[in-house]
């Protein structure tokens, strides 16, 4: 059976972390057929997590070293998604040593003070921060593919990661709620503009996933309203139907459909993958 991806090239921002969504949908992607090349801005062994140094971990490189092992071309590149120059020369490489370019996954983002600050309390450097990795990121990306899928004239797929975050406001979550309800409507915008080009664009809104990045929240909630951490994580899970967070894969397995051929007509729309939390 030919894997639904065979042949077909994909960019995923934001995938150097060992406990990320990002690695799931570029290890999925690898798994589907896909060349991955998996993009991160690097980190030192000091900024990892515990589990992360004690496994030698070392970030969008081991992440391509696991697609290398499934006999994938991949590409490792320590890119800051907030530099436009950083953006075209990760595009310029993938085609350049890849061949072509057929799927964008904008997954990087940044939490600074989620479950921590109203916004009258955060500094203006933080909302910056926020607003330039989760939006102005994810816009230089789209810029700089669109470019590249017009260009090549087969077509191909963009998808971004929102958040139910993005949909449903949060309290204390700084600039990332703007951030990700600007990415549906940059994500719908840029559906119609690359339409007539055969590229759909589409949008993928996580609830409450079991990572790294969702567990700082949790601490910085904890810390604020003096709980702990433990008691933040399980009450959260109470208030989704499906009991339990979500693991990183089963956001990667949407991804992985979105840019597979049976998703061709699907382009503009904003997906939740949540539980059923955000029924409510």
């Amino acid at each position: 059976m030919i894997a639904p991806l065979a042949g077909k090239v994909a960019i995923v921002t934001g995938a150097g972390r060992m406990r990320g969504i990002g690695r799931a949908i570029a290890l999925r992607l690898a798994e589907d057929g896909a060349d991955v090349v998996v993009s991160a801005i690097a980190r030192s062994p000091e900024a990892m997590p515990q589990r992360e140094g004690e496994a030698g971990w070392r970030g969008a490189q081991s992440v391509a070293d696991e697609i290398e092992a499934m006999g994938r071309h991949t590409l490792a590149l320590d890119a800051d998604i907030t530099n436009p120059s950083a953006v075209q020369e990760m595009v310029k490489r993938t085609i350049s040593e890849l061949g072509r370019i057929d799927t964008l996954v904008n997954n990087a983002g940044l939490a600074l003070v989620s479950g921590k600050k109203n916004l009258w309390e955060m500094e203006d450097d933080e909302w910056i921060q926020e607003i330039d990795v989760n939006l102005n990121g994810v816009y230089h990306c789209c810029k700089a593919a669109a470019k590249a899928f017009v260009e090549q004239s087969e077509g191909g797929r963009i998808i971004n990661i929102s958040s139910l975050a993005g949909r449903i406001a949060q309290p204390q979550y700084g600039g990332y709620t703007p951030a990700k309800f600007a990415v549906i409507g940059l994500t719908q915008m840029l559906a119609l503009e690359l339409a007539p080009h055969n590229v759909t664009v589409n949008a993928i809104c996580p609830g409450s996933t079991d990572t790294d990045m969702m567990d700082g929240t949790f601490r910085r909630t904890g810390e604020r309203i003096g709980a702990p951490f433990e008691m933040i994580k399980e009450g959260v899970k109470r208030f989704i139907p499906l009991g339990r967070q979500a693991e990183p894969g089963e956001i990667a397995a949407v991804v992985a459909y979105l840019a597979s051929p049976a998703a061709a007509y699907i382009t503009g729309q904003a997906i939740s993958v949540d539980g059923g939390i955000g029924m409510r």
